[in-house]
């Protein structure tokens, strides 16, 4: 059965196509568009026109590319940006109206869970890891072992951040409530999903051209993401956007993205992530698997 899945996070629209066989998959085709439709809402509340209209102009190319693939079965879902925002329900209407397409809201805790199964399917790990998806809005932190089964969702992700300006002391402010946690948490492997770290990868790797392959799998020490941070530090956007390995429409918000990465792995006294590509779109596309 060839399947579909659509992420529309804060500061892209992902699409997955896959050809799935008893709980197998094989992937046809995957997409990414840059739509910030994040853009202010952290402060507003509000989704704006002209991201509205980016996004609008995504999700119709998404759903020519599963027409032209005879995608059978599909699933899109919005994140963070679009539960923030009061005006989701007219964002929604307009989705329907205009791509003929049902986009589900799904909260953090949904976001999480089908993150950790994605990660599952594409990484096998010896333990059971924390995975931790850094988005756009926001970060998903999840741990699933015979004893435990638990998940949060904070309000600290890359577009977020970069907006309100954060410093290390407002980041270690919103990881507070994984405090009462930390001492579980600092033995078990770190797997990070999202943009933010495998752009992270790709730079320290200064790949010419993105390659999943290389990318996917990957570990970075704290002294490596420090290291990318500091160039990231030096370099105006300008200057980043040509950059080897980073996407040019990610150069304004990647230095505060390695921030967070930077915070958090320090939060838990982490020295080494590894980065997967396999993700929420993965998790969604398994269902029922």
């Amino acid at each position: 059965m060839r399947r579909a899945a659509i992420d529309i996070g804060t500061n892209s629209c992902r699409l997955l196509i896959v050809d799935a066989d008893e709980g197998r998959y094989h992937v046809i085709r995957r997409e990414l568009c840059s739509t910030r439709l994040g853009q202010g809402v952290d402060a507003r509340r509000v989704l704006a026109p002209e991201a509205i209209g980016r996004t609008i102009t995504c999700l119709q190319e998404f759903k020519q590319i599963m027409e032209e693939n005879r995608v059978v079965w599909s699933r899109a879902v919005a994140t963070s940006a679009v539960r923030d925002a009061i005006n989701r329900e007219e964002f929604l209407a307009i989705v329907r109206r205009e791509c003929g397409m049902k986009v589900e809201v799904i909260d953090g805790e949904q976001e999480a869970a089908l993150s950790y199964r994605g990660v599952n399917c594409g990484l096998p790990l010896n333990d059971p890891p924390l995975v931790v998806d850094l988005g756009g809005g926001s970060c998903e932190f999840i741990l699933s072992t015979d004893e435990v089964n638990w998940s949060i969702s904070l309000p600290l992700g890359a577009v977020r951040a970069t907006e309100a300006a954060y410093s290390p002391a407002d980041i270690e402010l919103i990881l507070s409530p994984l405090s009462p946690y930390r001492d579980r948490l600092a033995n078990c492997p770190v797997v990070f999903v999202g943009g933010t770290a495998t752009t992270l990868v790709a730079v320290q790797l200064a790949l010419p051209e993105y390659d999943t392959r290389m990318v996917h799998g990957q570990r970075l020490s704290l002294a490596e993401i420090q290291e990318v941070y500091e160039l990231l530090q030096g370099l105006s956007i300008k200057e980043r956007q040509r950059l080897p390995g980073l996407q040019p429409e990610r150069a304004d918000i990647i230095s505060a993205g390695a921030l967070i990465v930077l915070e958090i792995m320090k939060f838990l006294s982490c020295g080494q992530i590894t980065v997967s590509e396999s993700d929420i779109l993965d998790g969604i596309i398994t269902e029922g698997f």
